[in-house]
């Protein structure tokens, strides 16, 4: 049995970083700060099921609400 291919492009943890050092740390969405009562998520602005790529520009730091919420849809219908 093989191992899975490892992730291509940035890790969680990676991009978290990032956002943090750029100092956007709030939800690209609703503009929630993130901190004790509001977590970091990673979202696919394009979801990898529509076609989405794992990439930066691909990337936005989301709320668990509004990342669970907006799910496999593209953000301009999710938005509407």
């Amino acid at each position: 049995m093989r191992s899975p291919e490892p992730p291509s492009g940035p890790s969680r943890r990676d991009v978290l970083r990032r956002w943090e050092e750029l100092e956007w740390w709030s939800c690209a969405y609703c503009d929630a700060p993130f901190g004790q009562m509001v977590v970091a998520e990673v979202d696919h602005v394009r979801p990898l099921a529509k076609g989405g790529i794992h990439a930066w520009h691909n990337l936005t730091p989301a709320c668990r609400t509004c990342n669970q919420s907006k799910g496999d849809m593209d953000v301009e219908v999710w938005l509407a």
